[in-house]
């Protein structure tokens, strides 16, 4: 069977009378899939102006030597150091899984390209257009936040899904930053996507982060309405609900040195 007829509308099955739960039954496609397709194709969000360009950067971090590789694509998934660096990255760890599914079918996209980056953990990115408002009160407590560079961050990274479709990164939590003190406006923490799928559509996007041991999650929540870049996508309550990402201890047990949390991306047709 081609993947094409694979690709099956929700009308087209059921008027061959199969609908979604024959497709499960037939085994095309899995529970967990048709729940992620159920919640509809991952919302695209702004690429923002402080994307990894090369020549963009303050410091250099390029872990890859080959230069025919652009500097968004030099580092791995693990940001949470430098490599040839002695020292961590400042900031909550955490950890970030998932799947790239295809929202036609529910089937895993092997070999996508996923880039992320992020501001550091004081919410500073590693650009040389991110040079205003370095210091700033937090909007609740007072206190004066210094926005700095982490010289152990690494700041972007890449991962490539697995023949199921799976990929992981390991990073930070970035912190908040003004976008207009006089407004009261900030950026909540998030995460910067760019996912390059073969043979589909690119998808660029942000995940937001809610979980009681995130660093100013109270605030994060009350920013996330009122967010500039979620407004100007025009995303509906259901969308901006899908792009927050909860981050807790593992359950397992097995990952001692950070929260974790599970984000599938649907790629859109």
């Amino acid at each position: 069977m081609s993947i094409e007829s694979n690709r099956l509308s929700r009308r087209t099955l059921l008027k061959r009378g199969m609908g979604f739960f024959g497709l499960i039954a037939g085994g095309l496609i899995s529970s967990s899939a048709l729940a992620e397709m159920l919640k509809g194709p991952t919302p695209r969000q702004s690429l923002g102006p402080f994307f990894p360009d090369d020549g963009d950067e303050v410091h250099a971090i390029r872990e890859n030597p080959e230069s025919s590789l652009p500097i968004s694509q030099a580092n791995d998934q693990d940001l949470t150091f430098v490599k040839g660096r002695q020292g961590k990255a400042k900031g909550q760890v955490i950890y970030l899984r998932g799947r790239v599914l295809d929202a036609r079918n529910g089937h895993p996209i092997p070999g996508t390209v996923l880039i992320m980056w992020s501001a550091s953990a004081s919410g500073r990115y590693n650009h040389k257009g991110d040079e205003g408002m370095l210091s700033f009160p937090h909007p609740v407590t007072g206190e004066i936040i210094h926005r700095t560079h982490d010289e152990h961050f690494q700041y972007w990274g890449r991962a490539v899904t697995n023949d199921q479709g799976e990929y992981w990164f390991k990073t930070i939590v970035p912190g908040f930053y003004p976008i207009d003190l006089g407004a009261g406006l900030y950026r909540p923490s998030h995460l910067h996507f760019q996912l390059l799928p073969p043979g589909e559509p690119n998808l660029v996007t942000q995940l937001y982060f809610l979980g009681n041991q995130i660093p100013n999650n109270a605030l994060n929540q009350q920013l996330l309405p009122k967010d500039v870049v979620i407004l100007d996508a025009g995303l509906t309550p259901k969308e901006q609900e899908s792009v927050i990402v909860d981050y807790a201890p593992d359950p397992s047990g097995k990952i001692t040195d950070g929260l974790v949390g599970t984000y599938n991306f649907v790629i859109p047709s």
